[in-house]
């Protein structure tokens, strides 16, 4: 999985240091992505659009959806900026990965039920996309906080966190271990 994000970003031109934009790689793909209020003009329903862009916009992100053969990404503009770059980059890994959607199902809630397993590969892959191991890596032995990471890989400060959490250990135990303090 992760030789396949840095495949990914290496055809778009990137380096391990510098920011991805989901939005181009799903152009390169062929996937069109549409904002919840783009699909207005495709007659979504002002009930739906109401729910998921206001009532419930924290319910429902974004989805990679079969269209014939081809796959189109719709996506909460509810959301920020850097939510919907990583929602567009998760999406993006369950194509990259090939995940099927046969395993998408609807529980009694009406609320989809998705594979585990796929979620969590999803997840790897927009990781190694947005921030890439050798980055968080750097970022980590340079003793970046959550914000600096954020603003240079154009992500949430929560995602940034959540990338940099094993990097951060590592970096932490080399710096005893071997006796030097980690740049501010």
């Amino acid at each position: 999985m992760r030789a396949v994000a840095e495949e990914e970003r290496s055809d778009l031109g990137l380096d391990k240091h510098d920011p991805f934009d989901p939005y181009a790689l799903a152009e390169a793909h062929g996937i069109p992505v549409y904002s919840l209020t783009q699909l207005l003009e495709f007659d979504l329903g002002p009930e739906a659009y109401s729910h998921f862009h206001s009532t419930s916009s924290k319910s429902w992100s974004a989805a990679l959806m079969p269209l014939g053969a081809a796959r189109i990404i719709v996506e909460n503009d509810a959301h920020s900026p850097v939510r919907r770059r990583s929602n567009i980059a998760h999406e993006l890994g369950h194509h990259l990965l090939e995940h099927s959607f046969e395993n998408v199902v609807l529980g009694e809630d009406h609320k989809r039920q998705f594979d585990p397993t796929m979620e969590k590969q999803a997840l790897f892959v927009s990781g190694q996309l947005l921030i890439p191991d050798g980055a968080a890596r750097k970022a980590a032995y340079a003793s970046w906080d959550n914000a600096r990471v954020a603003e240079a890989f154009d992500v949430s400060e929560q995602f940034a966190q959540m990338r940099m959490a094993g990097p951060r250990v590592v970096a932490d135990r080399a710096s005893r271990k071997f006796g030097f303090g980690r740049s501010r």
